[in-house]
């Protein structure tokens, strides 16, 4: 398993990372607890393995030569069910990783645009996705001869790629789901601003809560609270631009403010008031 920083990572936003994990992976590697949401942009490309992907409200498996594109802030979690070999590179990347390049932040605002009606995943023609693995490779090969400036390089075309790929999308076909956890999911997404419990939930939905536990935490691979959890600190995160602390907690379904607050810094590592604060600073550089 290796793990190559191009470029010293300044802030946190400026991080660019590229790394290569090829290992046997134990069941349980991919755990709800890793990552759910990122500042930047988190991608990965797939090579080897059965992995269990969730995001946008769909699980996905991936395959080889699938390419799976997280713009900062996309509520995702990974999971591994068994004991497996995997292989896959990821690109980490920062809003302003190429502050310092000639339309640098052009292409971060490019990738942002195309990737805000596009699904996270997609299955590109063979050329396309052997072109892919191709620079992924070479990304490796010019950072393990401490070639920076041409593993840079690389990685800007690699992105200019993927921008050019995902207008034309082969998109990757989700895993269905059963009607009570898909019906669930969009209860919730109609709902999260009001007081949900999984006992009105199953309710509504004319079904016992343990049979509505047990199967949505089968198939989505979270309990229903840890999957509400998540969504609405998801939304809540564009209202912080323009809301009071407060008052997004409220809108997002929150029962008090130290609640959203804690809730809030258990996904993100920081408060919602100092994580509006960074990123008022950071998105006025773009």
């Amino acid at each position: 398993m290796n793990h190559f920083p191009i470029q010293k990572t300044v802030s946190k936003d400026s991080i660019l990372n590229f790394s290569h994990f090829v290992m046997d992976a134990p069941a349980g590697t991919w755990k709800k607890e890793n990552v759910i949401m990122c500042d930047g942009f988190k991608i990965n490309v797939f090579v080897e393995g059965s992995f269990s992907v969730f995001s946008d409200g769909v699980l996905h498996r991936p395959t080889y030569g699938d390419i799976c594109v997280l713009p900062p802030m996309k509520m995702h979690y990974g999971q591994i069910t068994e004991p497996m070999h995997i292989n896959y590179y990821q690109l980490d990347v920062g809003t302003n990783a190429f502050s310092a390049v000639p339309d640098g932040d052009r292409l971060i605002r490019r990738l942002l645009e195309v990737m805000a009606d596009n699904d996270s995943f997609l299955r590109p023609d063979a050329g396309n996705r052997d072109a892919v693995l191709k620079l992924c490779r070479e990304i490796e090969g010019a950072i393990l001869k401490d070639e920076v400036f041409l593993a840079y390089a690389k990685v800007v075309e690699l992105l200019s790629l993927f921008s050019t790929l995902y207008l034309r999308p082969m998109k990757v076909t989700g895993v269905a789901y059963s009607l009570r956890t898909a019906e669930t999911i969009r209860y919730i997404e109609a709902n999260y601003a009001e007081n949900i419990s999984v006992k009105q939930l199953s309710a509504a939905l004319g079904v016992s809560t343990s049979f509505l536990s047990r199967i949505f935490k089968k198939e989505i691979g979270v309990t229903i609270h840890e999957y509400l959890n998540q969504y609405r600190i998801a939304q809540s995160i564009p209202l912080l631009k323009n809301h009071s602390v407060t008052e997004v907690g409220f809108l997002c379904g929150f029962c008090d403010n130290s609640h959203f607050i804690s809730v809030f810094k258990r996904y993100m590592g920081t408060t919602p008031m100092q994580y509006a604060r960074l990123h008022d600073r950071s998105n006025s550089s773009l």
